[in-house]
């Protein structure tokens, strides 16, 4: 169902039996599927590895699934999470609202319903990519929620915070010159800069998307062309 696009649900749930019956349902629907049944190796997941969504069991073996959603909500407040739970509780409810999450769903899941939800997730993730990301050359884009460089291959490589002050300065002024001083200003702040700091700096920057991404004037500044 969603075979035209590439889309990766994080799925942490530590009953194995239920996660392993669901994750073939999903699979079947197109989804590539990354599982766990905890929230630290979900975290690690999270980290190192492409994930659109998650959905998430609220009552986690020792854990609560609550706390790794509001964890996750400090960093980025955009990726789709579905929750569910074997119990109904008003509560828990309210937060779940309150953490922005797409469903909230009781168990035993019903396919149609984990569908609707899928759905509802993708269609999420594509309003918020047309309106957040900002489109750079070669096939890359730069998130400004999440501060990443989104690969072609769909890794999002994470930006350092001199990294994105530098980033979104020059998209800021794309086609201008920006001078070293005025880029010392901002992404030094109170800060001194030096050159050598200035071209490690953009280095990274190249490194993490393509080397043609932010160009050198010598002797005056940096500037993005798109």
């Amino acid at each position: 169902m969603f075979r035209s696009n590439n889309f990766t649900l994080l799925y942490i749930e530590s009953d194995s039996e239920l996660r392993e019956k669901n994750s073939h349902f999903i699979r079947e629907n197109g989804l590539k599927v990354l599982e766990t049944n905890n929230s630290i190796k979900g975290c690690d997941l999270f980290r190192t590895q492409k994930v659109d969504m998650i959905l998430i069991d609220l009552q986690l073996n020792n854990e609560n699934g609550l706390d790794f959603v509001r964890c996750l909500r400090q960093k980025d407040v955009l990726t789709p999470v579905i929750m569910t739970t074997a119990y109904s509780n008003q509560e828990m409810l309210f937060d779940a609202i309150n953490l922005n999450t797409t469903r909230y769903l009781h168990k035993p899941l019903k396919n149609n319903d984990l569908l609707d939800a899928l759905h509802i997730g993708v269609k999420t993730i594509l309003n918020c990519r047309s309106s957040t990301y900002t489109v750079l050359e070669e096939g890359f884009s730069y998130d400004p929620i999440n501060k990443t460089i989104n690969h072609t291959d769909g890794r999002l490589i994470q930006l350092s915070k001199k990294e994105y002050f530098l980033l979104e300065f020059l998209l800021n002024k794309k086609r201008l010159i920006v001078p070293y001083s005025a880029i010392e200003s901002v992404v030094w702040q109170e800060g001194l800069m030096s050159m050598d700091a200035l071209r490690t700096l953009v280095r990274g920057i190249r490194k993490k998307s393509y080397p043609n991404i932010i160009s050198n004037v010598n002797g005056i500044g940096y500037k993005i062309d798109l």
